[in-house]
């Protein structure tokens, strides 16, 4: 009983702490996703020009 309360209490709080930094660095996060999807979008433009060959 004791361990499922305490593995519950880390989960809620590791929750609460990763939301609270996203939140926090909400700009940052903004420009590692625009360039992820760069990155996804450069990489599926070669895989279709890859492809009329």
């Amino acid at each position: 009983m004791i361990k499922k309360f305490l593995i519950m209490l880390i989960g809620v709080c590791l929750l609460v702490t990763g939301i609270s930094l996203i939140l926090i660095h909400w700009a940052s996060l903004v420009v590692v996703f625009k360039g992820v999807i760069g990155m996804i979008l450069a990489l599926a433009g070669l895989l279709v020009l890859m492809l009329i060959k």
